[in-house]
Parts: C-alpha cells; sequence; structure tokens
C-alpha cells in the first residue's frame, strides 16, 4: 500500500515540475497583435524595448515579444 501511494506522489510531482517548466517558458512571450499588422515582428519587438519578437502557432500568425530577463 504504502509504495502505491509513494509512486503516486512520484507521478504528481513529476507533473507539476513540467506543468511549471512549461508555463515559465510561456511567461516569457508578450503577445502584440497578429504578424498581418506587424509584418516584421522581430524588429517591432526590438524597438519597443523587447529582447526580439516572432510569430507563433497556431498558424504561425501572432506576433509575440520576448520579455527581458
Amino acid at each position: 500500500m504504502a509504495s502505491g501511494c509513494l509512486s503516486t506522489i512520484a507521478k504528481l510531482l513529476i507533473v507539476t515540475v513540467f506543468a511549471l517548466i512549461f508555463f515559465s517558458r510561456m511567461a516569457r512571450y508578450v503577445w502584440q497583435g497578429k504578424c498581418e499588422d506587424f509584418p516584421n515582428c522581430n524588429e517591432f519587438c526590438q524597438r519597443v524595448s523587447y529582447q526580439g519578437g516572432k510569430c507563433v502557432p497556431p498558424l504561425y500568425q501572432y506576433c509575440c515579444c520576448v520579455a527581458n530577463n
């Protein structure tokens, strides 16, 4: 019984760690608008004091700037 409980706790811990890593990486991006409104997304983001930017999924239509650390 104890080994089953430890296994469940270990699985929950692993899922929690992966979720924290995933969401911490996503938090670095700041959505600015559609790429059709910002044809040079990277240049725009650098001009407004971000580290850079890129068009991201879905369909690579959203301009997201990378926040400075």
